[in-house]
């Protein structure tokens, strides 16, 4: 999913189920299931929370004319980053 999601933010595939649900829940300010948090299924809150993270954070980094500064004025980010590109190597996908 996180490699998905990462994917999705280079325009290189579709978005994952929960990047899709993330970005519905924000647009339309629900959550996918009736209720409160506690109702939602156990781990999608985790897993959309994920995905949006990766998918917002590579596009943040490829919106960037300065890389060495997105990096230091965006330490969670870069810590998302280089695990995603860490992912890429261990399960063969491009790393660039």
């Amino acid at each position: 999913m996180i490699l998905a999601a990462a994917a999705c933010a280079d325009s290189e595939g579709p978005p994952p189920p929960e990047l899709v649900l993330a970005q519905n829940a924000r647009f339309w300010n629900k959550l996918p299931e009736p209720g409160g948090l506690r109702d939602q299924r156990a781990g999608e809150l985790q897993r959309m929370t994920a995905a949006l993270n990766v998918y917002e954070t590579i596009r943040g980094f490829h919106a960037s004319n300065n890389w060495e500064q997105w990096g230091r004025t965006n330490p969670g980010g870069s810590a998302i980053l280089a695990y995603v590109l860490r992912l890429r190597r261990e399960y063969g996908e491009k790393d660039d």
